[in-house]
């Protein structure tokens, strides 16, 4: 039987970032994914995601995120390209929409330089965005935008260039602690064996640990790219994000990007799913929603559709992730419910879980992510 140190079950953002992170301390690792590299089938895939600092969800994510930034840097150095660009985070919404108050909270928890603008200053400082009156809108410097698939490789990369070894289209079927207290993980093929097992299997979450109980459900959320009627109405150098609290929902996109037009997506809403039954085409209805956000609120923004397409969310009830180790084994560690927001602390995720996997435990305040939580809560839909 094959052994490791650690075996990373589930290679996207954060399946990627805990492989690095362990082989970079020296520990022999495998990692296994169901799919093959690249694929489009869960929520790792495209080209930007967003980080912001000034975290409206809670400033309990504030030292993680100023961890990940960190750690995004260092990346850059290892890999020596471009990863990430901070041109600053926009928030827009009633002047009174939690929103903007959890903006500011945050910032105010933690001296973040956050700007709170008024209709009038957003309508100059941002003349594509077309607020209603009694709307403002906030600002925060650090806000940037990730290339995702650069980010992906080069975690799986620098892995690999440390040691990792591994396996894509090679589905882990099940996985048990034995009673050297060695976890052992069945393929299809055979049977490998580590001190540790992470289990970061994103959308497949659902199904993977449902043994635990946890409220997960999966989403289906629609992205659309225009191109835009007035593109420099959308400049990158003035923003490299937003999010819209409407009333016909919460929106969040990018600016104009070359090669990706203005991308808009709906965040707060979709269709629940799995990843086998998920419609993975994108309707006219589908598009409907977000022109419809385009034209009211962006209307230099809408010429025509470039291109659309589907990811998956995976939702806990809070809308925050679940990082914890197993409740019968404490070499199974699982990281899931990464709700739409996860993909900005893919780095810390992956430290937080070789922290996890190889000592036990982690110096990172992580107390709001523990399962336990649920506790009095049913489990999500079968």
């Amino acid at each position: 039987m094959d052994t490791y140190d650690v075996i990373v079950v589930g290679l996207g953002a954060m399946g990627g970032a805990a492989a690095y992170h362990c082989a970079r301390r020296g520990a022999r690792v495998l990692g296994l994914d169901s799919n093959r590299p690249h694929h489009t089938l869960g929520s790792s895939h495209g080209a930007t995601r967003a980080i912001r600092e000034a975290y409206f969800e809670s400033p309990d994510y504030v030292p993680l995120c100023q961890r990940s930034i960190e750690l995004w840097r260092e990346l850059e150095a290892d890999t020596g390209g471009s990863l990430l660009s901070t041109a600053g985070a926009v928030y827009v919404g009633p002047e009174d929409h939690p929103m903007l108050r959890g903006v500011a909270t945050a910032a105010e928890q933690h001296g973040l330089d956050a700007e709170r603008l008024s209709r009038a200053d957003m309508a100059i400082r941002f003349p594509g965005f077309a607020l209603p009156d009694g709307w403002g809108g906030a600002f925060e410097q650090r806000g940037g935008v990730l290339r995702s698939d650069a980010c992906l490789a080069a975690h799986v990369d620098l892995a690999r260039a440390r040691g990792a070894e591994f396996r894509f289209e090679v589905p882990a079927r099940s996985w048990h602690q034995n009673a050297a207290g060695r976890v052992v993980v069945e393929t299809r093929d055979c049977k490998i064996e580590a001190g540790s097992v992470i289990l970061t299997m994103g959308p497949w979450a659902c199904d993977g640990l449902r043994e635990l109980g946890l409220p997960l459900t999966g989403r289906r959320i629609t992205i659309v790219h225009f191109d835009a009627i007035e593109p420099s109405r959308y400049d990158p150098a003035d923003m490299s994000v937003y999010f819209w609290a409407t009333p016909e929902g919460v929106f969040a996109g990018f600016p104009h990007f070359e090669h990706e037009g203005v991308k808009i997506m709906r965040h707060d809403k979709g269709d629940v799913c799995t990843p086998e039954t998920v419609r993975r085409d994108v309707s006219a209805t589908d598009i409907g929603e977000v022109e419809h956000f385009a034209n009211r609120y962006m209307p230099c923004a809408n010429r025509k559709v470039r291109k659309s397409l589907v990811c998956l969310y995976t939702m806990t009830p809070d809308s925050h992730f679940v990082i914890d180790h197993h409740p019968e084994s404490r070499n199974i560690i699982y990281a899931t419910g990464f709700s739409g927001h996860g993909f900005k602390f893919a780095p810390v995720v992956g430290e937080i879980l070789a922290d996890m996997a190889l000592t036990g435990a982690t110096r990172h305040p992580t107390g709001f992510l523990k399962a336990g939580r649920f506790d009095n809560l049913s489990p999500g839909p079968a």
